[in-house]
């Protein structure tokens, strides 16, 4: 018989229908533990990659810190004995006038020779007072107005001069760094005389310039390196006269002839010559140191002035000062430069009243402020005076009339102070800036 199809539709027994469920819920149950577990990963690589760009950057720091940088050098400042150096190096220069010996000067210091080491006389003492103010600056440059004799004689004065050895000793004790020596008296013992006075000197270190033993000699600048590490400072010098002598060779002698003679320019030009030898030596300033031959003078003269105004306008000088007239002159800032016409005498012997003024003088602390190596920064920032005098209580001495001097007068508290207070008006006649030109008063700056 035919098989029977029931058209009642079949339903799933209860058993059939639990399995599906519990599929359906472990589907469920797996993609959340996936869920988790990616969360849980992510997490997992986000600690693992913050860890280890801490490492990363404390390595750098390390790095950072164990890495030689390009730290810039240290400026070292070099103020030496500038009183107020207003850059990073100064250099302070100390110049005072001639060292004008005579018989009656030098007498007054005999020694026996056969209790101090063969010597005939002892200027220490005539020096001595000076060492103070030679210690409150970095360079000294003295002027030997005179050639000087041999050591034992014999000694001869005005007019044709050859003077004790003995004050080559006495200058490089008190401290002189440097001395110029082109005068007009350069000549007075020729060739003898020049080479005589130049080995004193390189005996004793003593810097020089001026007169010459040889031409290699004369084309040499003359550069000091200051003590105190502020730079370095070159001496140009040259004498408008020789009092009518004339040197063998032209070269023996620094000249700065006056314009009516053939070899004014050459001489100038010399002297800028020598000023520019100096830089290419390192020279970070340049100082000119004039000789003049017009005497008493309490005023700058024609030659003088147009000297002066020639050299300061080649732009070869930071200072000009000068000396030979035995007398204290003006200080003038003529466009950039500044320039001391006359210092007078550091030492010498009394002069009679109508030439009174030959017993004074002029000391100078020119003090240059700039940076070593960079000639273009150097200015004169400062100079500093003290008038004085050629005697102290009636003894030779060198004796600064100071208002706070604490030895007392040279001569008198009345004529120091008129000597005072006319160097004062003299100094600053031609129109010198105050705050730059100022009365060198070394106890009060000493308690600073």
């Amino acid at each position: 018989m035919p098989r029977r199809i029931s058209s009642t539709p079949h339903h799933t027994s209860g058993p059939a229908h639990a399995s599906a469920t519990t599929r359906s819920r472990a589907v469920a149950w797996v993609s959340a533990i996936l869920a988790v577990v990616v969360i849980v990963a992510g997490l997992g690589i986000w600690v693992v990659r913050q860890g280890s760009g801490t490492h990363t950057q404390q390595l750098s720091a390390s790095q950072d810190l164990s890495r030689k940088s390009s730290v810039p050098t240290p400026v070292v400042s070099h103020h030496g004995n500038s009183p107020d150096c207003p850059d990073t190096d100064c250099i302070a220069m100390l110049v005072n006038g001639d060292l004008l010996f005579h018989p009656h000067l030098w007498q007054n210091f005999t020694v026996d020779s056969a209790t101090h080491n063969g010597a005939d006389f002892n200027f220490d003492p005539l020096f001595e007072p000076m060492k103070r103010y030679i210690d409150a600056s970095d360079i000294s440059v003295c002027e030997f107005e005179t050639p000087i004799a041999k050591r034992g004689g014999p000694y001869t004065g005005y007019p044709v001069f050859a003077i004790p050895p003995e004050v080559v000793d006495a200058a490089a004790k008190v401290g002189y760094n440097a001395c110029t020596h082109a005068t007009n008296h350069s000549w007075d013992q020729g060739s003898a005389g020049i080479a005589r006075l130049w080995d004193e000197l390189a005996a004793k270190n003593i810097a020089q310039t001026g007169s010459y033993k040889t031409e290699a000699d004369s084309t040499k600048p003359m550069v000091i390196n200051s003590p105190t590490g502020g730079g370095k400072l070159a001496v140009v010098t040259g004498t408008v006269s020789l009092n009518g002598m004339t040197a063998d060779h032209d070269w023996q002698v620094d000249r700065l002839r006056d314009s009516g003679d053939s070899h004014h320019q050459s001489d100038i030009d010399r002297a800028v010559a020598k000023a520019k030898a100096a830089r290419s030596h390192g020279a970070d300033v340049v100082a000119m140191a004039m000789h003049s031959v017009q005497e008493y003078l309490d005023y700058a003269d024609s030659w003088q002035q147009s000297e002066a105004h020639q050299l300061a306008d080649t732009g070869a000088f930071d200072v000009i000062y000068g000396a030979g007239c035995h007398c204290a002159q003006p200080i003038e800032k003529y466009h950039n430069t500044w320039i001391i016409y006359g210092l007078g005498n550091a030492v010498t012997v009394s002069a009679p009243a109508e030439r009174i003024v030959n017993n004074q003088g002029v000391t100078a602390r020119v003090q240059f402020a700039g940076k070593k190596g960079d000639p273009d920064s150097w200015r004169v920032n400062r100079i500093d005076w003290v008038p004085t005098a050629n005697m102290r209580q009636g003894k030779y001495r060198w004796c600064p009339i100071s208002s706070d001097e604490p030895d007392g007068p040279c001569w008198s508290q009345a004529q120091d102070s008129q000597v005072r207070q006319r160097i004062e008006k003299v100094l600053y006649s031609m129109g010198a800036d105050r705050s730059v030109v100022k009365e060198w008063k070394i106890t009060e700056e000493s308690k600073k």
